[in-house]
């Protein structure tokens, strides 16, 4: 478990610094606009684009003060080794020499500042000018082989920016570069450009992981060949621990290349050398060290033929310049490739269907290594851009099978041991068999006792969750009724005293506060004075604020004091307890009590809170939503016999109306009589009797 979380920190420490590098800048057309970036928090910036190249020119800041006559550049991309370039359709070689420039465009202001430049290996010796001024000069620049020579530096350079009152400055950068004893030519690594303290900081924090990574794989190496010296008998010790120290060198003669600040009259051909069998070294040794213990599945011939070729290529690195093994680097890469792939799917991942002992962690582990490695690869052949990974492939590789071997030889010890054990007891007879069996039962007595107790614990918090629960389940329409129940069972289930509950009254925005919501055995005076507290006042306040629970146990005199019919006592210990709701608190709990609360105790009171919580926020909305209901009725009864009254009368209008369209019609519709005499009438007659 240790080393699967070690492995977890390492990963995360190197996605961490991999992110720690910005890439959202470009340069274009030989100037990195930095305009818009804040200086104090500039992170290293890569340097990547296309920039102003001059094929055999090694040009100083002179060349460029006129002009008119500064020769016509190639725009070309870094980082790229040159012999990628080409000029009229002619692809560059890897000897020569040649001039880079490109500026940058940073938002300096009026003070001072102290830019810098990352460089990393630059092929092969190369001279550096900021604005002018001459910064470093690795190696010796020089037009030929005649004065010529390399060397590798890994470095960060101070660019010192004085504030002229002006907003934005140009730093102009010059670098000129020879090569004549490397496949690889030129800015071939990126380059990075921030504040000298942002990259001081970050190559801090490079140095410090490559130590721990130095010293994990070291004191693992020593581990194990220690193991062999004292088993000579499994010899996959021994290879594993010859790889980890080839790794070790690995680790320090590439990247940052550790083992030139240590040595720093270092040969450069020792030190490309080094740098080259440390990759392709490594081979052997892990054939060596898996087939000890995978002979079933990894053939004799193929470990012969790993560790044949693995030799030869050692010692044809060695023997020969880096212009020369330069040439057929790709077959070792090849080589290395293939190796890789049979010994990660051929050997492991067969080793592990069949479920042989330890495979499937071996494989996990040198499967990592091996996508690491590839990476380191691709990068060297400049497929890629990236640093270097297989340091920390490797110690998780390293980390996994360390613990497989040295769980395998402690099986093989405490079987060993256990055998001598037994042998001696029955030297000794039953007499001391008894004692040691008295002494194992009363090991297991004091475990039973523990697990006891343990239990115990559990039981009690179990049931005090299902009691609190209960209650909680109760009262679900009042909310002062089940605060005062809630808080009662659980000040009388963890034996306080004394108890307090706080609601947070958030009614009015600009006046918000914790109210007491309900207490236990507390005095009109301490009610009185807890009735409102502010959310800033006081240790209560600042549980409630910062949402942690407060334990105190040296309780000032005039703190909390505990009433009782007997007279008043100062409490031993106070807990004051959040109520959270997710990531917002809706109250808090206060108990005070005699005895010093239990960790246990405390843990089962923050348990508890949640729920009490979630039921007293369901049930207050509860009563809230009522409330807005039956206002909600009210206004909505109102309102029906507003509109069944208007409804009456647009219907009684409506009638009239209709009745009124209907006369109307009808008189109209009846035709007018024509105006006539009227005959005489008798005297006397019926129609004169009527009228």
């Amino acid at each position: 478990m240790i080393i699967k979380r070690l492995t977890f920190i390492i990963a995360i420490v190197v996605a961490l610094i991999s992110a720690h590098t910005s890439y959202g800048n470009t340069v274009r057309n030989g100037v990195l606009d930095l305009r818009t970036n804040n200086v104090s928090n500039l992170k290293p910036i890569k340097i990547q684009g296309e920039v102003e190249f001059y094929w055999e020119q090694l040009l100083t800041p002179l060349n460029f003060s006129d002009s008119a006559s500064t020769p016509k550049p190639l725009m070309v991309s870094i980082p790229k080794s040159w012999s990628s370039y080409s000029i009229n359709g002619k692809k560059l070689p890897s000897s020569g020499y040649g001039t880079y420039r490109f500026s940058v465009l940073v938002n300096s202001g009026i003070t001072d500042n102290i830019f810098g430049l990352r460089v990393p290996t630059i092929f092969s010796s190369y001279k550096i000018w900021a604005n002018g001024t001459l910064l470093s000069e690795v190696g010796s620049v020089s037009e030929s082989k005649v004065g010529f020579s390399p060397k590798f530096k890994h470095h960060d350079i101070p660019i010192i920016v004085a504030g002229n009152g002006q907003a934005n400055q140009r730093i102009e950068i010059i670098i000129q570069v020879s090569n004549f004893s490397h496949r690889r030519a030129g800015l071939a690594w990126p380059m990075y450009f921030s504040t000298f303290e942002s990259l001081r900081t970050d190559s801090r924090m490079m140095d410090i992981l490559n130590l721990i990574i130095i010293g994990i794989i070291l004191i693992i190496s020593l581990n194990h060949i220690n193991m062999f010296i004292f088993r000579r008998a499994d010899r996959s010790n021994l290879y594993f621990g010859l790889v980890c120290l080839i790794m070790i060198l690995r680790n320090i003669s590439t990247g940052d290349r550790i083992i030139g600040f240590l040595f720093t009259d270092i040969n450069w051909e020792l030190l490309v050398k080094l740098d080259n069998f440390s990759g392709f070294g490594t081979i052997p040794f892990f054939a060596l060290f898996l087939y000890n213990i995978f002979k079933e599945e990894f053939p004799k011939w193929a470990r012969n033929v790993m560790v044949i070729f693995g030799v030869a290529i050692s010692v044809f690195v060695f023997a020969t310049p880096a212009m020369v093994y330069g040439k057929v680097r790709i077959v070792f890469e090849i080589f290395t490739l293939i190796s890789g792939l049979y010994l990660t799917f051929g050997v492991l991942l067969v080793a592990s269907l069949r479920k042989r002992p330890s495979a499937l962690l071996t494989f996990i582990g040198f499967f990592i290594l091996y996508a690491t490695a590839v990476n380191d690869v691709l990068s060297s052949m400049g497929v890629i851009q990236t640093a270097y990974f297989a340091p920390y492939g490797l110690v998780t590789f390293m980390l996994l099978q360390s613990i497989t071997i040295t769980s395998k030889s402690a099986r093989a010890i405490n079987e060993n041991e256990e055998l001598s054990h037994q042998l001696e007891a029955e030297k000794h007879g039953l007499e001391e068999r008894i004692e040691e069996r008295t002494k194992e039962l009363q090991q297991q007595h004091n475990e039973l006792l523990a697990h006891q107790e343990k239990e115990t614990r559990q039981n009690w918090v179990n049931v005090g969750l299902t009691t609190i629960n209960d209650v909680l389940s109760e009262s679900k329409h009042d909310f002062n009724l089940l605060s005062r129940n809630v808080l009662s069972s659980l000040a009388k289930y963890v034996d306080a005293r004394m108890g307090a509950l706080y609601i947070l009254n958030d009614d009015s925005a600009s006046d918000s506060y914790l109210e007491l919501a309900a207490d236990y055995g507390c005095a009109n005076d301490f009610k009185e004075n807890r009735k409102r507290v502010d959310l800033n006042s006081g240790i209560l306040g600042a549980a409630f604020t910062d949402n942690e629970t407060k334990h105190l146990t040296n309780i000032p005199d005039d703190f909390i004091r505990i009433n009782s019919g007997l007279g008043e006592a100062k409490a031993t210990s106070v807990l004051i307890v959040p109520l959270s709701l997710d990531e917002s608190v809706f109250g808090a709990v206060e108990l005070a009590s005699f005895n010093e609360f239990k960790q246990h105790e405390i843990e089962f009171i923050q348990k508890i809170a949640s729920s009490m919580a979630t039921n007293l926020n369901t049930v207050r909305m509860n009563e809230r939503n009522l409330k807005l209901i039956q206002q909600f009725q009210s206004q909505t009864s109102d309102m029906q016999e507003k509109e069944e009254r208007i409804r009456l009368s647009l219907e009684e209008l409506e009638y009239y109306r209709e009745q009124y369209e209907t006369l109307k019609r009808k008189v109209d519709e009846e035709p007018k009589p024509k105006p006539q005499a009227k005959p005489a009438k008798k005297k006397g007659s019926k129609e004169e009797n009527l009228e």
